[in-house]
């Protein structure tokens, strides 16, 4: 664990962002977790595009491998991926949408199923960076897509959206100016990410609080 005298450091470059990216091999499973909340449909507030740039960025100047985070990060995706799909085969539309009505309201199912009849399982990769909150997969378990032809699309969709987004934060964070700054916009993002995860937290136990107060009796 960090340590709490290291916690209570002003936040600066040499405090919270190195002293998290010392811890070697935890960092790739920081990234692993991240990225699959955010691909899920209840980790929509958790800025996943963001973060894997500034993760293909900081890896240049601190030592973490391109490849690994690439790796971990489409393992990540997919898994997120197929809980949506599983949660929407197994449980489908009607149940979770009692279990999560912030994200599954009818504005939004509209707009996947508008962009899974567009485009159909290509749908899933445009998802994947577009603000559809990752539904397009859970529709595809509602739907019962054919699993064989989805897990094809949802590695395909994961691998492309985790290698382009890298790739670039890599290019970019090796441009001299930038990375002078990276370790300050890391520090940034490291808060951002932290106020989102608590969000997603807060709208669950919101929803579940009203869930529960509904089902009281007069």
């Amino acid at each position: 664990m960090i340590p709490l005298s290291s916690a209570l450091l002003p936040l600066t470059p040499l405090s919270l962002s190195n002293q998290i990216l010392q811890y070697g091999v935890w960092v790739y499973l920081v990234v692993f977790v991240i990225i699959m909340l955010a691909s899920t449909i209840v980790g929509w507030p958790i800025p996943d595009n963001t973060f894997l740039f500034l993760a293909g960025a900081v890896a240049i100047a601190n030592g973490l491998s391109l490849v690994w985070l690439f790796v971990i990060a489409v393992g990540g995706g997919f898994a997120g991926y197929e809980i949506n799909y599983w949660s929407g085969k197994w449980f489908g539309l009607a149940i979770c949408r009692g279990v999560c009505p912030t994200v599954l309201n009818d504005k939004n199912v509209r707009s996947a199923l508008d962009l899974m009849d567009r485009f159909g399982l290509a749908a899933l990769i445009f998802s994947r960076f577009m603000p559809v909150l990752n539904l397009p997969s859970f529709i595809a378990g509602v739907n019962a897509m054919e699993y064989r032809r989805y897990v094809g699309f949802n590695l395909i969709s994961s691998v492309v959206w985790c290698g382009s987004l890298l790739v670039l934060g890599y290019y970019i964070g090796s441009i001299s100016i930038i990375s002078t700054y990276i370790n300050y916009l890391t520090d940034l993002f490291i808060v951002i990410l932290v106020v989102s995860i608590i969000i997603v937290i807060v709208l669950f136990v919101r929803d579940y609080a009203k869930r529960k107060y509904d089902r009281v009796p007069e």
